[in-house]
């Protein structure tokens, strides 16, 4: 079963079974996004503000390498909602078992938009696909 996330001019599509949580600082809202079992979460981060996508990407991959210094990582291109995402994918090892981030940022008239998502290899391949098919089904509204 699919549930819809839409409100702050952004919709997406994700397990319904996910727990959701929102957080409105200022022009940044953040909704987070928990597998019920695993270690799987999502973050879509919209900030109204703009700063450029290449910068809150790399932000994100900086703050990934102080937690995890030995993490492999790297550059991804890919288009998301007719915009032009740059991005990273990472693995790291953590917890005694390999895990796996994706990092993806565009910007929109409205604001720029992160997608974070990141999985164990405990979680199962459902899991993985998922978060891809959440960050396959963000649309924004005000476009």
């Amino acid at each position: 079963m699919i549930g819809v996330y839409e409100d702050h001019g952004i919709r997406f599509e994700y397990p319904r079974e996910w727990i959701v949580e929102e957080d409105d600082e200022g022009p940044v809202t953040t909704v987070a996004l928990h597998a019920p079992e695993g270690m799987a979460f999502a973050l879509v981060r919209l900030d109204e503000s703009c700063p450029a996508p290449a910068d809150v990407a790399d932000e994100a991959l900086e703050a990934m390498r102080e937690e995890y210094p030995n993490m492999d990582a790297g550059p991804v291109l890919e288009t998301i909602d007719g915009h032009k995402a740059i991005g990273h994918d990472v693995a790291f090892f953590s917890f005694d078992m390999t895990n796996s981030c994706s990092i993806r940022c565009y910007q929109t008239t409205r604001h720029t938009v992160l997608l974070f998502g990141q999985w164990s290899e405990l979680d199962a391949d459902e899991t993985q696909l998922a978060l891809k098919a959440l960050q396959r089904s963000v649309a924004d509204l005000g476009d």
